[in-house]
């Protein structure tokens, strides 16, 4: 039944990851200046655990190089696991620094949020809708090989599939299917949907 329901699970969220690819650009147009949505876009289109402005996407060039502004002058970044120490919230936060934005910092920074929400497109939704709470007391390991190998996780109520053998031409699988639970931090947690399968992970 578990195997079921992952699969009706996946079919819903690829159809809102497709809504969500289609939209992420229309729907950042409603952030504010602290990378916040309204509740509603935040809560499908946005990312459980961040909001839209992290220090690491613009610091180790993951977007674009005219899209790189001085995060640091306008921001101080702090992190979920920093952001539940400070304010009991697992969910990453910026302080506001300097609001005084160019218009081409905006659009620079506009440009780095849409790399972030594709980077993690619709994670909301995969968390809230086709998640599932886990107790990890529930958990039994199936079948673990080395860090490089593959690991499979069950309840009675869902599976975890983990894989990153090697593949082809010196590259390795990227496999992540079930619900993400292979680690967990609480004696209960909502888990995401996963659903990557790709052979092609460097």
């Amino acid at each position: 039944m578990k195997y079921i329901k992952w699969l009706l699970y996946t079919i819903l969220d690829i159809i809102f990851n497709i809504i969500a690819y289609l939209t992420n650009p229309i729907v950042l147009l409603f952030a504010d200046n602290v990378g916040n949505l309204p509740s509603f876009l935040d809560k499908y289109w946005g990312n459980w655990d961040d909001h839209l402005d992290i220090d690491w996407m613009v610091d180790e060039g993951h977007v674009p190089r005219f899209a790189r502004y001085d995060f640091h002058r306008h921001y101080r970044y702090h992190d979920p696991y920093e952001a539940e120490k400070l304010i009991g919230e697992y969910r990453g936060y910026v302080d506001l620094l300097d609001p005084n934005f160019t218009l081409w910092e905006r659009f620079q920074r506009y440009v780095c949020r849409l790399v972030w929400l594709y980077r993690n497109n619709a994670y909301g939704f995969s968390y809230y809708v086709t998640g599932i709470d886990i107790n990890a007391a529930d958990i039994v390991k199936v079948k673990t090989e080395d860090k490089y190998g593959y690991t499979w996780y069950v309840t009675d109520y869902a599976f975890c599939y983990k894989d990153e053998r090697p593949s082809f031409f010196g590259m390795k699988w990227d496999n992540y299917v079930g619900w993400k639970f292979k680690s967990m931090d609480h004696p209960t947690e909502r888990c995401m949907l996963a659903a990557r399968i790709t052979p092609f992970q460097h």
